[in-house]
């Protein structure tokens, strides 16, 4: 059975490429703005495409060296962690470092217990019929507020000689 390559971003441009100058030729490369990849070279290993044969792989590797990025080929193998998006962190056959990973559906991600069921007596509360007035309402004075010392100017562009 042939083998399947999976062609894999370092998320670094080569020596002696600028990063921006990596980032216009890989956008030029996908055919997106440069905003869609500068995700690409955040320092992060990131997958470019899983699942090809040998030849193709060397083919986008090439291409991804020519745009100033460094890449390899990785031959896809059950080892190769399925589950990491389009993240590389590990080579073939090889853990993540820290240990960290997914709790199973379902599972407890605290130990503290939940907190007891609230308990309200409302034996001494009574709920009147619909349409019963509540509450009174009260009649607010409006607040004495005082513009007899406010004046208004005509508007200079609307004197009336403008309109003769």
């Amino acid at each position: 059975m042939d083998n399947t390559y999976w062609v894999v971003m370092s998320g670094v441009p080569l020596d002696g490429v600028d990063r921006a100058t990596a980032l216009a030729a890989l956008a030029a490369l996908f055919q997106v703005p440069e905003a869609r990849v500068e995700g690409m070279l955040a320092g992060k290993p990131v997958v470019v495409k899983k699942g090809m044969d040998q030849a193709t792989a060397q083919r986008y590797l090439a291409r991804l060296q020519q745009a100033g990025v460094a890449a390899k080929m990785v031959v896809d193998t059950p080892d190769l962690p399925q589950a990491s998006g389009n993240r590389a962190d590990a080579a073939p056959g090889t853990e993540q470092a820290s240990g960290l990973g997914l709790a199973p559906l379902g599972s407890r991600l605290s130990d503290r217990p939940p907190p007891p069921d609230l308990q309200v007596d409302l034996s001494g509360l009574t709920l009147d019929p619909p349409g019963v007035v509540l509450v009174e309402p009260r009649q607010i004075p409006p607040p004495p507020i005082d513009t007899s010392a406010l004046t208004l100017a005509p508007r200079p562009d609307l004197a009336e000689e403008s309109f003769s």
